[in-house]
């Protein structure tokens, strides 16, 4: 393996072990109200305002059965509703509900928190420098 190879390799076991980490810490933080991905399914249709559930699948990349079971608990919780289209009434929409957003809000809030608390000993530069770097990646 040359150099170049063991420093991707090395990136992508640190990513993997980041993602890893920030998946459970915030599933730990938002403790049983909601998972980190129903936070980001509810963030998703607090933003759209209503969303099919097919639009949730190809966003996100996961199976309609994934969301479909996703959103039964949420329907379940009453954080979104179900409503079908006006004008096609085959098409249902998910439309959070004001128990959803003020969820969101609240999780939000906890979650900006502990993002403050895990950047804390990133001075701006760094900060800048890795973003600078992300945008690089995506190009």
């Amino acid at each position: 393996m040359d150099n170049r190879q063991r420093l991707i390799w090395e990136l992508e076991k640190s990513f993997r072990t980041t993602f890893r980490m920030f998946r459970k810490e915030l599933n730990h933080l938002f403790e049983d109200e909601c998972t980190s991905m129903e936070f980001t399914y509810l963030k998703y249709i607090m933003e759209k305002d209503q969303v099919m559930t097919s639009m949730l699948s190809q966003e996100f990349n996961v199976a309609t059965s994934h969301i479909t079971a996703v959103t039964d608990r949420l329907v379940q919780r009453e954080f979104v509703i179900r409503k079908r289209a006006d004008n096609d009434r085959r098409v249902i929409y998910l439309c959070i509900t004001d128990k959803g957003r003020d969820q969101v809000m609240m999780l939000e809030e906890r979650k900006h928190q502990y993002m403050e608390r895990k950047f804390k000993n990133l001075k701006d530069e760094d900060m800048k420098t890795l973003l600078t770097l992300f945008s690089k990646m995506n190009k």
